[in-house]
Parts: C-alpha cells; sequence; structure tokens
C-alpha cells in the first residue's frame, strides 16, 4: 500500500515536471516567436542573376526588408534546373531565417529529374504566394493562321508538320504545349532551344511556325506586329494584350495555365513564425511601389496563405508529373 503510494506521488511528480517542461518550451518557443526576426535573412534563388526570378526576387526582398526591418539578401545559387538552390533551403532544416523563392519548375523537378534529390510537397515549408503570369501561342506575322482554331486544326489535318520553339526540354513552355496537345488532340513537333531569345528571332524571320512563350516576351512583338498572339494560356485576358482571347474564349474550355512564383522555408518552421512570414509577404505585396514593378515585368502579385500555397504545390506537382508522363517526356 505504502508502495503504491510512494509511486503514485513519483508518477504526480513526473507529471508534474513534464507539464512545467511544455510550458517552459512553449514559453521558450513564444519569446523567439515574438522576436523574429532579430538578424538579416537570406532569400535563396535557383537562376542567374538578371533573370526574371532573380528580378522578381530581388524587388520582394526590397519590401520586405522594410517590412520586417532586417535585410533579406538574395543569394543566387544555380545549377541542375534549380535544384540546387532547392536542396541547399532543404537541408537548412528549421531554419526560418534562409527561405526560397520558387518558380512553378520547382514542381515539375521531380517528374523531370527523379534524382534531383528534394520533395516539393514534403521537404519545404510553404509560406506564399508571390505572383502569377500567363503564358500565350504565337505565330509569325506572315502565318496563314489568323486564329487559335486555325491552328489546330492545320495540326489535325497535317499531324506532326508544325513545329514550335521553346526555351529547351522540360520548360514551362514546352509542358504547356504538350498539354495542348493533349487537350485539343493537336500534335505539333517540338524544336527545342537552349534558352534565350533564339525561338523569337526565329518566329520572326520564318524559320519556325509557332512558339509557346510568357505574355511579357511575346508582347512587345507583338505590338510592333512582328507577330500575332493567337491565345493566352491564363482565367483573364492579359493587360499587356488586351485584344488576344484566353483559351476559354477560343473554344479551349479546358485548358488554364499561370506560371507562378512564391516563397517557401525548410520543414520544421513553428507556426507563429509561419504567419509572420506569410503576413509580412502580403503587406510587402500590397505596397504599390512593389506591385508596380511586378506588373512592369508582367507579372501580377497575388499573396496567399500558407495553406492555399500548399494546396497548390501539391496539385501542380501532380499535374505536371502527369503531363511528362503522358507526353512521354525523358527526366533530364
Amino acid at each position: 500500500m505504502r508502495n503504491n503510494r510512494k509511486q503514485s506521488h513519483l508518477c504526480g511528480w513526473i507529471l508534474a515536471l513534464s507539464l512545467v517542461s511544455l510550458g517552459a518550451t512553449a514559453y521558450a518557443q513564444s519569446v523567439m516567436d515574438a522576436a523574429f526576426p532579430s538578424r538579416p535573412l537570406r532569400l535563396v534563388v535557383g537562376a542567374n542573376p538578371g533573370g526574371n526570378i532573380d528580378v522578381t526576387a530581388r524587388i520582394v526582398a526590397k519590401q520586405l526588408a522594410k517590412v520586417l526591418g532586417q535585410a533579406v539578401v538574395v543569394e543566387n545559387r544555380t545549377g541542375a534546373g534549380g535544384a540546387v538552390a532547392f536542396n541547399a533551403v532543404r537541408l537548412a532544416a528549421a531554419d526560418p531565417y534562409t527561405l526560397l523563392m520558387v518558380p512553378t519548375g520547382f514542381t515539375t523537378g521531380p517528374a523531370l529529374n527523379p534524382a534531383g534529390g528534394y520533395d516539393p510537397v514534403k521537404d519545404f515549408t510553404p509560406i506564399s504566394t508571390v505572383s502569377y503570369f500567363s503564358y500565350a501561342v504565337a505565330v509569325a506575322a506572315q502565318s496563314p493562321h489568323r486564329s487559335l482554331a486555325d491552328l489546330l486544326a492545320a495540326a489535325r489535318a497535317q499531324p506532326g508538320t508544325i513545329g514550335y520553339g521553346t526555351g529547351g526540354i522540360g520548360s514551362g513552355q514546352h509542358l504547356v504545349a504538350e498539354l495542348l496537345s493533349a487537350v485539343t488532340g493537336a500534335k505539333f513537333v517540338h524544336v527545342p532551344y537552349r534558352g534565350g531569345a533564339g525561338p523569337v528571332q526565329d518566329l520572326i524571320s520564318g524559320q519556325i511556325p509557332m512558339i509557346v512563350e510568357i505574355v511579357s516576351i511575346l508582347a512587345p512583338h507583338a505590338q510592333a506586329g512582328s507577330i500575332r498572339v493567337l491565345a493566352v494560356t491564363g482565367p483573364a485576358r492579359s493587360p499587356m494584350l488586351p485584344g488576344v482571347p484566353t483559351m476559354q474564349e477560343a473554344g479551349i474550355g479546358d485548358l488554364v495555365v499561370q506560371g507562378w512564383l512564391g516563397v517557401v522555408a525548410p520543414i520544421g518552421i513553428p507556426a507563429g513564425i509561419v504567419d509572420k512570414l506569410n503576413q509580412a509577404l502580403r503587406r510587402t505585396l500590397a505596397d504599390a511601389e512593389t506591385a508596380a514593378a511586378l506588373e512592369k515585368g508582367g507579372a501580377m502579385p497575388a499573396a496567399s496563405s500558407a495553406q492555399e500555397f500548399a494546396a497548390l504545390i501539391a496539385s501542380e506537382t501532380e499535374r505536371w508529373s502527369r503531363v511528362v508522363r503522358d507526353a512521354n517526356i525523358q527526366p533530364r
């Protein structure tokens, strides 16, 4: 009987100590959350300086630093289609001072490069989307195809005779074109380039009959009359090309595609810090000067909740894995 009482007292003390320990841990975490950030942050970018992702990251970092009251340093880590940067952040487990700017290609990587070493769904903590942009299908100014319907009819009548240029195998442009083929049954021939302005220049000169490209790249040439843009892939018309129909308006109701950029952190970031970073990004993107700078580059600023961004990453990973598999695009 006496031993039972001793054991009961001992269990009580252990429980009390455990509760104290948990309370102390929770208190310490709340203090850390409240103090965050107490030093500069870094925003890792898996692209070269001067490109779209890098420019967006620097625009966002400038205002984010003002909102957080700490410097946000952009760090370019290139290689392996972004996987070098992605893995560098993946390995910075639970470090809320290491952030990563991710493009749509973050979700296409696992299908295109299974040895890339990262899982976009399981290995990161989504914070928020940053911006969206649309792609478009264009032909040369001298092309006989006046509409997307004309182009698709020609491709169906003579499968495999109409080539389209992109920045390379597995690029966003390539995957959008393959999705267009899957949805419409029109068969095109992929003409991959090594990035750069080659596809647009060859379209203008008539060397290739068709191109899939980001709207902001095509808009100046369309406005100059050197190319004809047939349709944009977003859910609404682009302010840069207001006279060009969406895919839905052009009769392709099942095809809506937007590229995007967003910010993630390593796995294991406390919920309080995730919320603080999310709110900071919302304030950053609501800033008029920041929004105008992003819109000038053809992007639509748009923050999301962390949960919404997590759902987007999961759905995009599944979507593009299916496109890669169905089109038999070989991993890099």
